[in-house]
C-alpha cells in the first residue's frame, strides 16, 4: 500500500442526500469528510498502541451549493501535530462546478480507551504524521 501525503475519496452524490431547498443537506458534508479521514486514518491504525482517536472539534466552512447530480471528491491532510492532539484539514471538489464547494477541519485528540483522559500520541505515528505534514506543506499546496 503506497501512502500519500493527501488522501482522496470519491464518490457520486446520493438523490437522498438533497434537503427541501434542492442542495446537499449540511450534514452530509460532515459524512463526505468523515469518508475522507478514515481513508487517512487507516494507514495508522497499528501504530496508534490502542488509543482513540476522538474528533474534539469539527469545522466545515460552506462555499457553494452541491446540487444533484454531482461526483464530489474530498481531500484530507494533516495541518498541525501537537502533544496528544493533531488537526485535519478537508477540500470538497465538485466534479459538476469544477471547484471547491466545502472547506472542513478536525481536531483529533489521543484518549486512553478506559479513562477517556487525553494521552500522547504514540511516537512512530507522530513522527509519521509530522513527516506528512512537513511534505504536504512543501510540496502539497
Amino acid at each position: 500500500m503506497t501512502e500519500s501525503l493527501i488522501s482522496e475519496v470519491s464518490r457520486p452524490v446520493s438523490w437522498g442526500e438533497m434537503d427541501l431547498l434542492g442542495h446537499l443537506n449540511n450534514v452530509h458534508y460532515f459524512r463526505y469528510i468523515e469518508d475522507a479521514r478514515v481513508a487517512f486514518l487507516n494507514h495508522y491504525e497499528r501504530l496508534d498502541q490502542g488509543l482513540y482517536r476522538v474528533i474534539l472539534k469539527n469545522e466545515c466552512e460552506y462555499l457553494r451549493p452541491v446540487i444533484y447530480p454531482d461526483h464530489l471528491t474530498t481531500r484530507s491532510y494533516v495541518t498541525h501535530v501537537g502533544n496528544t492532539s493533531f488537526i485535519m484539514m478537508y477540500e470538497v471538489f465538485s466534479m459538476q462546478q469544477q471547484g471547491l464547494v466545502a472547506i472542513g477541519k478536525s481536531v483529533i485528540v489521543m484518549v486512553d480507551p478506559i479513562s477517556f483522559e487525553k494521552r500522547s500520541i504514540p511516537h512512530e505515528m507522530r513522527e509519521k504524521l509530522i513527516h506528512y505534514m512537513q511534505e504536504f506543506n512543501q510540496h502539497g499546496k
